[in-house]
């Protein structure tokens, strides 16, 4: 489910709030607000909104005077409304399954996609309290009147279901359901909301698609309303000449607001109900806005809506003293010029109300003699759209060079750009560059807090402010290397809004940074280690020059023993081999050490090669004094038999536990020319001493 942007909710101003329980002789309060107007969706877009509904009950079918007289009514002639008629609940878009149901009809323009829908629907929850009294009906309460027929489920869990075009039929997610206390005096109504904006994917554009709701709980009975309606977002991923050609910003509220007659009251205005509306910049264009409400009535008058006090013209009627008249856009099945139930309209702010300049507005519900209840509100007005782009010059630079970054923000719209502003941080250059403090700005003015660099300024149409600035390398580099940064619009409305992903919003020059040999030794505490032992191996990079050797690597067999251990840097094991990667800095070393255990076999030799690109390493060697490479003989444990001899290259008995196989390369056969002879030689030595001392004791007995 999409979530609300940056808006949360919205402050709804009232003189007159819920009253809690009243007596039976309290008048009901002009504006009982059940559920605040809040904001549902906030987006600055290439697009813009269509709102529709329609009602799910209809006239009686008898008698036929009643229902002649009702069919007079829907079409906007006579003087009665609907709490003259027992409506009654009809299912006419062929849906699967449903006990009510209704069309409309919305067109999304050629191209476009929809990016947020909205469906609200609402009406009476089928019980009235007088005094304290709470009967099963939905409006006058006059004596006869019959208790309404409840449709099934309950007004706040049962779930409507929708199909826009072709596709499936799905149930909605209620959401932001809410009906009048029960110590309400009057009727009772109830709204809930739902996102189903799932359901307008792969929709098709430039052409009226069908939009069928069902499972709107609705009572049949006298004077009841129930109905939807649903507002589409839709955008284009840029400017589009004829549907979309500069950037509006589109706001939807949902809520519940119980507005009632202040004929009776001594204080009419105070019975209002107003909803600001902030966060956008009124230009010259157009504004386009629509609303929900329930229980509007044609034939009766003093209902109001007012923008900055100003009040709006109905669109069908042409009047501003009647303005909730239970009409609907986009209705298809049925199609009444007066349905009973909703008004779902879009309608013209009028003249001298939000006037070119102005960051917020008032939208007003007022009545003098009708009871409505508004529960949605959409609002889009035309902004002005900044593109930005920043480039490095030059795109590689040295150690001690100097980096000139360049922002353009252009007005591409058609509209003024007052107060532009936006941020470059340079938080990811300054641990390798010095900001030169020579910001400057073609428009416009530029400041500099470290480590952010700001500009403000008034942007025409079609005009770019451009800022300037530039940074020195240090040299030698001593942090990341990297001279990436951001810039971020802090004002709505452009590509480079805060966590953006638009590569034109970042430069991303590259440090020439020199790659200065490393020199490499393998070395172990201990060349020989009795067999089956453990000794430490540490493998030393060392960088002689003045500057980071950034990126080196070195890698090695595995060997068997614990897993490498690095100073700095990253060790992995990629397959046969361990990798180091990391940097050494400048006139100083990496060391890696890892325990090893020798093999097993007295005499075999276990290898530890190292190779490192830009090092003394480039290649595997082996030989003698050769620093690359690390090589542990296993010795004889004292006081052990030694092995019985096999022929060369073969084991002249069974592998012992926790040995380790290995290829010849990496175990040295032992030659035999050390302790082996020196043991052979003594044994020899010995044995001819015992001969001369026992020839030399008989000759004296003789």
């Amino acid at each position: 489910m999409r979530v609300m942007r940056r808006a949360g909710a919205l402050t709804l101003a009232t003189a007159t709030a819920a009253a809690g329980v009243l007596t039976a002789t309290a008048a009901p309060a002009a504006a009982e607000v059940v559920e605040p107007f809040a904001k549902r969706y906030d987006e600055s877009l290439y697009g813009d909104f269509k709102t529709i509904g329609n009602t799910v009950l209809d006239c009686p079918t008898s008698p036929a005077a009643t229902a002649a007289s009702c069919k007079e009514t829907q079409q906007a002639k006579g003087t009665k409304n609907n709490n003259n008629f027992v409506e009654r609940r009809i299912d006419t878009a062929g849906l699967t399954g449903t006990f009510d149901s209704s069309t409309g009809q919305v067109t999304i323009p050629p191209g476009a996609r929809v990016d947020y829908a909205r469906l609200f629907w609402g009406g009476n929850a089928g019980t009235h309290r007088f005094g304290r009294t709470v009967r099963d009906i939905c409006d006058l309460n006059r004596e006869g009147n019959k208790p309404v027929d409840p449709a099934p489920g309950d007004p706040l869990t049962t779930s409507p279901v929708i199909r826009v075009g072709g596709g499936a039929q799905s149930t909605v997610h209620v959401e932001n359901a809410v009906r009048s206390p029960d110590a309400t005096q009057g009727p009772h109504y109830y709204t809930a909301e739902a996102d189903v904006t799932d359901a307008f994917q792969g929709a098709p554009t430039g052409s009226p698609v069908e939009v069928a709701v069902g499972n709107v709980w609705a009572p049949s009975g006298q004077g009841c309303v129930g109905g939807w309606s649903l507002t589409v977002v839709y955008k284009y991923d840029g400017p589009d000449e004829q549907y979309a050609p500069d950037r509006r910003n589109v706001y939807v509220w949902g809520g519940h607001v119980i507005q009632r007659s202040t004929k009776s009251r001594a204080a009419a205005p105070n019975g209002s109900t107003t909803v600001p509306v902030d966060g956008f910049y009124r230009t010259a264009g157009d504004i386009h806005a629509s609303t929900t409400a329930f229980e509007g009535d044609w034939n009766t008058k003093g209902d109001r809506f007012l923008v900055d006090g100003k009040p709006v013209t109905e669109p069908h009627t042409g009047k501003t003293d009647n303005f909730f008249v239970s009409e609907d856009d986009g209705a298809v099945k049925p199609k009444y010029r007066n349905n009973l139930s909703i008004d779902a309209k879009a309608f013209e702010v009028p003249d001298g109300a939000i006037p070119v300049g102005a960051r917020s507005a008032k939208l007003t519900f007022t009545s003098t003699g009708d009871v409505y209840v508004p529960s949605q509100l959409a609002l889009s007005v035309p902004v002005p759209d900044l593109r930005v782009t920043k480039t490095a010059s030059p795109t590689k630079v040295k150690p001690g060079g100097k980096l000139t970054y360049t922002v353009k923000a252009k007005n591409i719209s058609q509209l003024p750009y007052p107060g532009a502003r936006f941020s470059d941080d340079l938080s990811g250059n300054l641990d390798d560059a010095t900001y030169n403090e020579d910001a400057k700005a073609t428009t416009g003015s530029v400041s500099y807090t470290r480590p952010k660099l700001g500009y403000v300024g008034d942007i025409g149409p079609g005009e770019t402010a451009t800022v300037t600035y530039s940074v020195t390398v240090k040299d030698p580099v001593r942090g990341d290397g990297k001279l990436l940064n951001d810039v971020d619009v802090e004002t709505p409305r452009s590509n480079c809004d805060k966590g953006s992903t638009d590569p034109r919003c970042a430069a991303d020059p590259v440090l020439d940074i020199p790659r200065p040999p490393v020199t490499v030794v393998s070395s172990p505490a201990r060349r020989t280690v009795q067999a089956c032992g453990s000794t430490t191996n540490t493998i030393t990079v060392r960088n002689p020059s003045r500057h980071p050797r950034v990126g080196a690597t070195a890698s090695w067999p595995v060997r068997p023993g614990g897993r490498p251990v690095a100073s700095s840097g990253k060790v992995t094991e990629k397959g046969s081999r361990y990798v180091w990667q990391g940097t050494v800095p400048a006139k100083g070393k990496v060391t890696v050490t890892q325990k090893v255990k020798v093999s097993c076999t007295p005499g075999k030799v276990t290898v530890i090669t190292v190779t490192a690109p830009g090092s003394n390493c480039a290649k595997t060697r082996r030989g003698g004094d050769d620093p690359c490479t690390s090589a542990i003989r296993a010795t004889r444990v004292q006081g052990r038999p030694a092995p019985a001899q096999g022929h060369p290259g073969q084991r002249s008995g069974p592998r012992e536990s926790g040995e380790e196989r290995h290829s010849a390369s990496d175990e040295l056969a032992d030659t035999g020319s050390s302790r082996t002879l020196l043991y052979g030689g003594a044994a020899a030595a010995l044995c001819g001493l015992g001969v001369l001392v026992i020839v030399a004791a008989r000759k004296r007995r003789d």
